[in-house]
């Protein structure tokens, strides 16, 4: 069976590195911008496209900081968190569907995204399996948070 504490450890350590790549991926998207539109993601270096590029860029240094402070000061937490991360991005595919916001350009970013997104859901859910199988076996304990 999975030790649950040491799945959360676990977990930590890919929030971490999860959160080290989204502070790349801001600073890619943030400094970087002309090179990474034409040469990574085949988008026209449109001024337009530069903006919202670049405004995705400041938001990945927000989830990279906040990943990395939430495995170091609230452990507890980062299960959820990364349940939150593929399920945002869920959230937002329907919406663009819904849009009928479609992609035109190669986008060779997405198979790394769906990397991240893949090892995101994969961590929470074997903490979440985990956690329920050791509360069948012993009674969770009521002064422990989620």
């Amino acid at each position: 069976m999975l030790n649950s504490t040491i799945l959360l450890k676990v977990a930590s350590w890919v929030a971490i590195v999860l959160g080290v790549i989204d502070l790349i991926r801001g600073t890619v998207h943030t400094f970087f911008i002309r090179e990474i539109a034409v040469v990574a993601s085949g988008i026209e270096a449109h001024p337009d496209a530069l903006v919202l590029m670049s405004a995705f860029g400041m938001s990945n240094f927000l989830t990279g900081f906040l990943l990395i402070l939430i495995a170091l000061k609230a452990r507890h937490l980062v299960p959820l968190v990364l349940l939150l991360i593929p399920s945002a991005y869920l959230l937002g595919s329907f919406g663009m569907r819904l849009s009928e916001v479609t992609l035109e350009s190669a986008f060779n970013g997405q198979y790394m995204m769906r990397i991240y997104l893949a090892v995101s859901l994969l961590t929470a859910v074997l903490c979440f399996v985990s956690r329920s199988l050791e509360n069948r076996i012993r009674p969770p304990n009521p002064h422990k948070m989620i």
